[in-house]
This record gives structure tokens, C-alpha cells and sequence, in this order.
């Protein structure tokens, strides 16, 4: 059986059983690690491609999902006579009191027509601000086959887990600091009382020119030197030397530690729990990076520990960002 009539007829039980079910749109690239985490998790697939991936019900959030459904509703629009299906499902979609944003998992021609037909919420680049005030009501709809799927919650809050920045081209040193700013501007970050950070594996300065506009002071440390263009900014002190061979009385001032440092996750894990029991550090934002697939069990000893969670960012790559925040 081709996919097209699989898809079908497994659409056609679900929309006949009424049965709840969740669609999750995978990290582009990363649908095999959703998949593995679903197992793990031990949540029913119920159909799969490699943009939407359909699951019964849970209440689980995943590391891998751009972006969660949450219990669906499925309409059959089917060829019928004078197209009453289709008409119907357009009469449903200009009902919602505010506009739809559309995720295309495959060709569809009954979905181009329905688009013609409905007001859409049009895809844009975020302007960077913290905390960003965002929040545009709007419901979600794909269509598989001959059916539309339909959700008014969610979980995302710009649409689709879309966050695409209008980027600042000449000040960044790296393209790493799209990282940070899509914590402070959509997973709302933020660092109180503007307090002193270090920074390890620093250079050549991308989460450091983000920093340097939230914290008091940034002190960071790489073997090599940041970049020239961030050497006048006052807030900022590096020091030359081994990330993971710091005397922690110079850093009694500081409460937050960030890490984009490239090493294995059991290094990090190391790096952190040290910090955890010798300083002032209480607070973390780290990047754990993968060589291959991701290592759940090493995710586990992170998640452990207190006030913390494990988010795949938009701007991740085969990664992850931990975050503990205990302010």
C-alpha cells in the first residue's frame, strides 16, 4: 500500500473512532530524535511523515517538537457532491474568531483552494525585544490527504514555532547569539537585578554581546580572545585560559553561568554540577551538544536536578539548551 492510501485510511479511523490525538511538527532535520523520545515515552504513533507526526493524547511536553497540537479535531473533505465538504470545511475555518496560520506537510490542491477562501495570519520575522508582547490569537490547520486537521491552543506561541529573527548582520562576532535571543524575546529570560555572568568557551563573543546588554558584568574565558569589536564595551572582562580550570573565588560576584561551549554532555554535566556545589552560581543556561543521536540518559541526570528543564530551541542545532533558573 502507497503512503497516500495509508494516510488515508488511517485518517479515515481516526476521523470515523473520534479518538483525541496530538500532532507534533519535528525540528526540520530532527524527526528521528522525536520519534525516538515519543518511544521512549511510550506515546502511540499513529501516523508519521516528515513534517507532522501524529500521536494519541498525552500530556507530555518534548524536547523535539517545534511545536504540539494538542487534541485535535479532524474534518473530512473529501470529494462529495458540488464539493459540500469542502465548502463545509471552509464555512468551519471563517467561523473562528480570528485568523489561521496554515502548515503544509505535503501538495495538497484542496488546501490551496481553502486558503484562497480564508483570512491567514501572515509569517513574519520577530523583531528582537525581551520579553517580546506578542500574542495574536490565531488556530492551526494542515491538511493530509482528504483531511483537514484543526487546532485552536497551540502550544507555541508565535505561530508554528516559527522563530525567525530580523537579524543583525554587522554587530554579532557569531550567529550564536540568536540562541539567547530567542530565550529572552520567546522563552521570556530574564536576568533580575542585572546581575554579574561568566561565560565559558566565549569566544569569539556572540552570547557575550547579548549578555553585555543584560548583566552588570560579563566575565568570560576561551583560549582564544573575543572578538576585536567588543573590546570597548566597558561591562565586559575576559580573561585567556581553560574553561574547566577556573579558581572560583575569582568569580564570587557571580550568579549566573552560560555555556556554549563545545565539549561532550558528561563534560558539561560535570562542569555543572561543580559549580552548583563550590559558587555563588545558581543560575545556568547551557548548550548540550550531540556528536550523534541524542543521548537521552545524560538528559535525565540534567533534568534532576532542581528548577530546571530541557528545551530544543528554534535556533538549536543537534543540541540542546538547559536551562536553571532558581532567582
Amino acid at each position: 500500500m502507497d503512503y497516500c492510501r495509508l494516510h488515508k485510511k488511517l485518517l479515515h479511523n481516526i476521523y470515523i473512532s473520534g479518538q483525541n490525538f496530538d500532532l507534533h511538527i519535528p525540528f526540520h532535520g530532527f524527526q528521528h530524535e522525536l520519534v525516538r523520545e515519543l518511544k521512549l515515552k511510550s506515546i502511540p504513533i499513529i501516523l508519521e511523515t516528515s513534517r507532522a507526526i501524529l500521536t494519541k493524547h498525552s500530556l507530555d511536553d518534548l524536547i523535539w517538537s517545534q511545536d504540539k497540537w494538542s487534541d485535535c479535531k479532524i474534518l473530512n473533505c473529501e470529494d462529495s457532491i458540488e464539493n459540500k465538504n469542502e465548502k463545509d470545511a471552509v464555512h468551519f475555518l471563517k467561523s473562528q474568531p480570528c485568523f489561521g496560520v496554515y502548515h503544509q506537510i505535503e501538495v495538497n490542491k484542496t488546501s490551496d483552494r481553502i486558503l484562497k477562501k480564508i483570512k491567514s495570519l501572515p509569517m513574519k520575522r520577530i523583531t528582537y525585544q525581551p520579553n517580546h508582547p506578542f500574542d495574536f490569537k490565531f488556530y492551526v490547520w494542515t491538511m493530509i490527504s482528504d483531511y483537514l486537521i484543526f487546532n485552536q491552543q497551540p502550544k507555541q506561541r508565535f505561530p508554528l514555532g516559527w522563530h525567525e529573527f530580523n537579524e543583525d548582520k554587522v554587530t554579532p562576532p557569531s550567529r550564536a547569539y540568536l540562541k539567547l535571543w530567542e530565550l529572552f524575546a520567546v522563552h521570556k529570560l530574564t536576568l533580575q537585578n542585572h546581575p554579574q555572568a561568566i561565560e565559558i568557551g566565549a569566544s569569539p563573543g556572540g552570547w557575550t554581546w547579548v549578555l553585555s546588554q543584560h548583566a552588570a558584568a560579563v566575565h568570560t574565558v576561551d583560549r582564544a580572545d573575543l572578538d576585536p569589536k567588543l573590546k570597548s564595551v566597558e561591562n565586559i572582562h575576559h580573561k585567556i585560559g581553560d574553561a574547566f580550570k577556573l579558581k572560583i573565588s575569582d568569580y564570587e560576584k557571580c550568579t549566573w553561568l552560560f555555556s556554549d561551549l563545545i565539549c561532550t554532555p558528561e563534560k558539561m554535566f560535570e562542569t555543572v554540577c561543580f559549580w552548583l556545589e563550590h559558587s555563588q552560581v545558581q543560575n545556568f543556561i547551557c548548550t548540550i551538544k550531540f556528536k550523534g543521536e541524542c543521548d537521552f540518559d545524560i538528559l535525565k541526570k540534567f533534568q534532576a536536578i532542581p528548577n530546571s528543564k530541557i528545551v530544543h530551541l528554534y535556533q538549536n542545532k543537534n543540541e540542546v539548551t538547559w536551562i536553571r533558573q532558581n532567582d
